[in-house]
């Protein structure tokens, strides 16, 4: 019965999110989102994933793609299309990984990064495929 009440997009984070319970050993301490009230009310399909705390969760849980873990709390609140023109108006979403070679190019430079030319396009593809 409950399930029927439950919205796709939050079924689908909620399988999500039982599956990488189900995949790890999650340390429950006291004090972690995941033995809180919060958390089991959200398994049991009850409650959204609040988007503030999407980053606590993906941590607690061990995981690393937290845009892709902010997508699916997304979707509980907002369609496809209007998801789609948050991400055009903020911007590309960057992985963890993009946004730690963007760290390490601006903290390279004293000054503002300029426009790549051939050679820094060839030198960072080279870099990428190391």
């Amino acid at each position: 019965m409950q399930e029927q009440a439950m919205n796709n997009s939050t079924s689908v984070l909620v399988d999500f999110l039982k599956a990488r319970l189900s995949e790890i050993e999650v340390p429950v301490g006291e004090g972690s989102i995941l033995s809180s009230p919060l958390f089991q009310t959200i398994l049991r399909g009850d409650a959204k994933l609040p988007l503030d705390r999407v980053e606590e969760v993906a941590t607690a849980l061990g995981y690393d793609d937290r845009q892709q873990l902010f997508r699916l709390a997304m979707r509980q609140f907002y369609d496809e299309e209007a998801i789609c023109l948050f991400e055009r108006m903020l911007g590309t979403p960057m992985t963890n990984e993009e946004q730690m070679w963007l760290h390490e190019i601006r903290s390279a430079s004293e000054k503002a990064v300029r426009e790549p030319n051939i050679v820094a396009k060839r030198l960072v593809r080279a870099l990428v495929q190391a």
